[in-house]
Order: structure tokens, then sequence, then C-alpha cells
């Protein structure tokens, strides 16, 4: 028993990860049906400033506030160079942000190098309650996803701003006659993007390191998270990060560790199989 709970202690501290860079994608693509595949990237780069910032002598208030800012920067001018596409259609998101996403990794190579670094761990202490050890990071991202997801939530469903990116998924026609820009919209969705994307990264940086190539593996298990929920649900994509989590954690501790990082990949082909609108996604309406 305690072997299993030290497992969800676990997965609900990486699924929380995954949950970030799951919502990441959702208000993008809920906004414009862009697959942003930078996402990954967003949170790599966050973690590598954040370190760079601590040793140059920053204290980590301030290192973890430059280090997501400067993502959000970074999101908002993928946004601008994908703006000039007039026709943008799925595949060509895909295939823009694939390669602005290696553009993105060859940059970090340059400036960090190959070694993957961890941030130093936030404060608070270790401690063990039923035989169980819980990390005082792992509170820190569970408890941080936790309050960013409730703000993300209620922004998009109580506030006249949330309301009008949600108009421009549902409708953007309507939305534009009725004076909503889908332009800024979706410039707005890639930096709540980009925010998101940067918290992930300065939340893990401590437990899994960032390195240059490390927002591949996190891009590609937050779009399962993100799969899991349809896309467009950002309850959905928490829920989903938070299920591939646990169930990289059971599979690691049960079966074999090696066949941890398979668990998104077949997650990914059970949903696209047999339910492809998403496992948590409810039956929408077609946009007009």
């Amino acid at each position: 028993m305690t072997d299993l709970l030290q497992l969800l202690v676990a997965g609900i501290s990486v699924g929380a990860i995954y949950a970030l860079i799951a919502m990441g994608f959702t208000v993008i693509f809920s906004v414009s049906e862009v697959i942003n595949l930078t996402q990954g990237e967003f949170a790599a780069l966050a973690g590598l400033i954040a370190i760079t910032a601590t040793t140059a002598g920053l204290p980590l208030p301030l290192a973890l506030l430059v280090s997501v800012l400067t993502v959000v920067t970074v999101a908002l001018l993928v946004r601008l160079v994908l703006a000039p596409v007039k026709r943008m259609t799925t595949l060509l998101s895909i295939m823009l942000t694939l390669g602005l996403s290696t553009a993105l990794k060859a940059a970090m190579l340059l400036l960090w190098g190959p070694e993957g670094r961890g941030l130093d761990p936030f404060p608070g202490n270790d401690f063990v309650v039923w035989g169980v050890s819980v990390r005082a990071q792992y509170l820190w991202i569970i408890g941080v996803t936790a309050v960013v997801s409730v703000a993300v939530a209620a922004f998009y469903e109580r506030t006249l701003t949330g309301k009008a990116l949600r108009a421009c998924a549902e409708q953007p026609t309507a939305a534009r006659l009725v004076g909503i820009s889908v332009s800024g919209a979706g410039l707005l969705s890639f930096g709540i993007a980009g925010l998101l994307g940067g918290i992930a990264g300065v939340l893990a940086s401590p437990v899994y390191f960032s390195a240059w190539d490390s927002g591949l593996a996190l891009g590609l298990k937050g779009f399962v998270a993100a799969t899991l929920g349809g896309l467009t649900s950002i309850r959905g994509a928490v829920a989903g990060g938070v299920v591939l989590g646990v169930l990289e954690s059971l599979v690691a501790g049960y079966v074999d560790s090696g066949f941890r990082d398979a668990v998104a990949f077949v997650v990914l082909i059970v949903v696209l199989v047999a339910r492809p609108g998403g496992i948590l996604r409810q039956h929408s309406v077609a946009r007009v």
C-alpha cells in the first residue's frame, strides 16, 4: 500500500506539469485551431533562463518572474511569426510550429550547451506521512498547478475577455460581427500559453531538470493530455495531465521504468482510435 501511495504522489506531481502544458495547447487550439508544437520548448526555455538568472545572483522569486515573462514574450513572437499566414490549417500549423520548435531547440543548444541542469529547489522541508516520502517540491508543483488551473478556468468563464476568447473559438464569424478581434484573441491565447509553459518549466526544473531537448518529451506528453480532454477543455486538460502522470508512474513502478515514456504513445493511439474527439470532451456544435 505504501508503494502505491508513493507512486500516486509522484504521478500526480508529474501529471500536474503535463496539465499546465496541456492547458497551453488547449487555450491556443480552442481559439485558432493551431496545434502549437513549441509549447514544450516554452517550458524548457523557462527552466534554463531561471537557472541562469539565479546563477547570476538574482533572488529566486525575481529569477522566476524574469524567466516566465521572457517566455511569454517568446510566445508572442511565435504568434507574430505565424500571423502573416492567411489560411492557417491544423496541418499547416503543425508544420510551421515544428520548424519554430526546432529553431528554439537549436538556440538553446547554442546558448546553454547539451548538459541538463536543475534549478535550486523551492523553499520547504520534505516529510514522511504514512510511510510515504513527500518532497516539498511536489507540493509546490501540485499547489501552484491547482491555483493556476482555477484561475485560468475562472478567467474564461467569469471575465468579459475570457468570454470573448470563447466566442472566437465557438463562433469566430459572429465574434467579428460584434467587434471582437480574432487576431487579438489569438495573440492573447499565445501569451497565456507562454505563461503556462513558463510556469511548468520553472516548477519542473528542480525535480526533472532542464535541457535544450527536454521540451520534446514535455510537449508530447502535454499534447497527449490535452487530447484526452478533446483539446478544447481546460478541465479536461488538467484531468488528462493527472491521468497520464499517474499511469506513467504506475507502469514505471509495477512493470518497468523503461516503458514509462511509451505510456503516452499508447494512450494517444487508444484515444485516436476509440474516441478521436477526446475521452473527456463533450459533444459540441459545429462552427458556423
